[in-house]
């Protein structure tokens, strides 16, 4: 029975910490909304007062780690905004690769609970990219007739892709940073004006070694939790 003295931010942070726990138990988010109430001690309609679905709930989750994940990034510091960019991917990688199970389960639930009329919460952090490319534009390093919501919409496509395939296959994260990487790199080095587009390309073959040196990784779907 839900206690009448919890907060709302208590009763947030109960149903995510069960929502985690589900998650890290089954690789998953199959729990019906009324199980995951009975765990997390609240009543039934708590859980979709707070985060209205499934969906809120896997948002809110990811926005909690999206704010982990903004400390990681303070250490980088004020470096040339390209390079800036790619760090931010390596950074992002190593930050994945502390617990795959975890981060595979919870991209694979964003995809589960996307569709009709609500965005997929692995694609709705769209500000970082565009602020990027706002930045590079401003400095003079890419064409000035390029579209620059566009471009970060292809940048954000790239990783989202690429990050749906790690959590619904078997290879490790260490083979998403080359891949990812690579796509960013050539599509940049064609927008990007000299020399910096000379620079992102030499960055692109980088990558490309890299990928040369793996083995192609079995694509072996993913089916239940991870082992």
């Amino acid at each position: 029975m839900e206690a009448s003295g919890k907060s709302t931010e208590d009763r947030a942070a109960r149903i995510l910490r069960v929502a985690r726990e589900i998650i890290r138990e089954s690789g998953g988010f199959e729990l019906s909304m009324r199980e995951l109430a009975a765990r997390g001690q609240v009543s039934l309609r708590t859980p979709y007062e707070l985060f209205g679905s499934k969906v809120g709930i896997i948002r809110a989750l990811l926005k909690e780690e999206q704010a982990i994940f903004q400390t990681r990034l303070w250490p980088i510091g004020d470096t040339d905004i390209f390079d800036y960019f790619f760090a931010t991917l390596t950074v992002g990688v190593a930050f994945y690769a502390e617990n795959q199970p975890f981060y595979r389960a919870l991209f694979r639930a964003t995809h589960a609970y996307s569709g009709g009329s609500e965005t997929e919460p692995g694609r709705e952090n769209p500000e970082r990219f565009e602020a990027a490319m706002r930045r590079a534009y401003g400095a003079g390093m890419l064409d000035a007739e390029i579209d620059i919501r566009v471009l970060s919409e292809t940048l954000m496509d790239i990783f989202a892709a690429n990050v749906r395939t790690w959590a619904s296959s078997a290879y490790d994260i260490s083979y998403v940073e080359p891949r990812i990487g690579f796509g960013w790199a050539t599509i940049l080095a064609g927008v990007a004006v000299e020399p910096h587009a000379a620079r992102l390309r030499a960055r692109a073959k980088r990558y490309q070694d890299q990928l040369r040196d793996f083995r192609a990784p079995a694509r072996e779907v993913l089916s239940g939790s991870d082992s």
